[in-house]
């Protein structure tokens, strides 16, 4: 039994090598495709329209005005923290 170990070893390496060989010579382009799908970013976000970041800088100025009432501190004027933050003077 125990002359059937070094023949059992050998036999296991032999294999796992060729599989390994095997699993490098067909998978050659599997590397370059890892983390590419439809729902990942490895292209150019569209540029959003002049609209739709006002709208965001909006809502985002109003819920912020919304907290500073709650809290009792006074609203800043919606408009002009607007104008101030697409203008890029917002620090």
């Amino acid at each position: 039994m125990q002359d059937a170990l070094p023949i059992v070893i050998v036999a296991v390496v032999v294999v796992g090598g060729l599989v390994g060989v095997a699993t490098v010579l067909f998978s050659r382009g599997a590397y370059d495709h890892i983390g590419r799908s439809t729902i990942t970013f490895d292209h150019e976000a569209e540029r959003a329209d002049e609209g739709s970041i006002r709208d965001e800088v909006r809502a985002f100025v109003e819920a912020r005005n919304a907290r500073r009432v709650a809290r009792g501190i006074p609203p800043l004027d919606v408009e002009s923290e607007v104008e101030r933050r697409l203008s890029g003077q917002d620090g």
